[in-house]
């Protein structure tokens, strides 16, 4: 009896306890996929500004790969770390509810099935048709195009609360149709899902136009985030350059951009 008596407390302690950290009246972000790359520095970037930041990732808390991040928390307290699996909503809905009366101001899908180098990802993305995996392509799509709505979903009512309102998804040219990435047989199943994640934004932003909801769409040239991507491709940009690149241009986000792709590397509205 005493330990049920204790467990139930505790449920109704947690959200109180998960928002302590967190400064009343600031701005708050919450973002998937913290822990590396893109999204470290959005949460490194955020965090500097004095934002709230509600930093996810779907590796357990004493997870080695979160030492950069668990740095960034220890500069700045108001960031929070917590475990999100974009593929399965039951971790999804369970922070959700813990931050159930935290508004949030920005949403920032980043979390992808991605490779952990930039070789890597080459190696997958350049595999020739004969050899691709098409069941692995579940692993894509659950991750890059149904993640972000599992977010989104869950998370909806928090955004609906806030002061700005933006919904943002990390996208990529190569599920272009417009540019390079439909040109080419390179990242089918990746390039695909990518696709799919931008019919779900534009119709996701026809949905909540009436509630004043901006749902963005971002996607880079190159981002040097990984490591080799600086000594393979000359193109590739510092990253600490490209992403106060795209929080600026998630700060400027009005209603007319809105189900739109912004290349945040151009500032140009680029092509489906």
């Amino acid at each position: 009896m005493l330990r049920r008596f204790v467990v139930l407390i505790a449920l109704v302690l947690a959200p109180l306890a998960a928002q302590a950290a967190l400064k009343p009246g600031a701005p708050t972000v919450i973002i998937t996929g913290a822990n590396r790359g893109i999204g470290l520095e959005l949460a490194r970037q955020y965090a500097a500004r004095d934002w709230n930041v509600i930093a996810t990732t779907r590796r357990k808390a004493d997870d080695p790969g979160l030492a950069d991040l668990r740095a960034i928390q220890a500069k700045h307290p108001q960031l929070v770390i917590e475990r999100i699996d974009v593929s399965d909503t039951s971790t999804i809905r369970a922070v959700a509810e813990k931050y159930r009366d935290q508004p949030i101001d920005v949403l920032i899908n980043n979390a992808a099935n991605v490779e952990a180098t930039f070789q890597a990802d080459l190696d997958k993305v350049n595999t020739p048709f004969e050899k691709i995996d098409f069941d692995a392509a579940r692993t894509d799509f659950d991750v890059n195009a149904l993640g972000p709505m599992r977010m989104i979903q869950a998370f909806m009512p928090h955004v609906e609360r806030s002061k700005q309102k933006k919904i943002v998804n990390i996208t990529s040219f190569i599920g272009s149709f417009g540019r390079f990435g439909g040109d080419s047989a390179m990242g089918m199943n990746y390039g695909a899902s990518k696709a799919a994640l931008n019919m779900y934004s534009r119709k996701l932003s026809h949905a909540v136009k009436p509630k004043g909801i901006i749902v963005a769409l971002m996607e880079p040239v190159l981002v040097a985030s990984k490591p080799g991507v600086a000594g393979s491709n000359p193109m590739a940009r510092p990253v600490e350059e490209e992403i106060a690149k795209l929080i600026k241009e998630i700060d400027g986000l009005t209603m007319e951009r809105s189900g739109r792709i912004t290349n945040w590397t151009t500032g140009e509205i680029d092509p489906f």
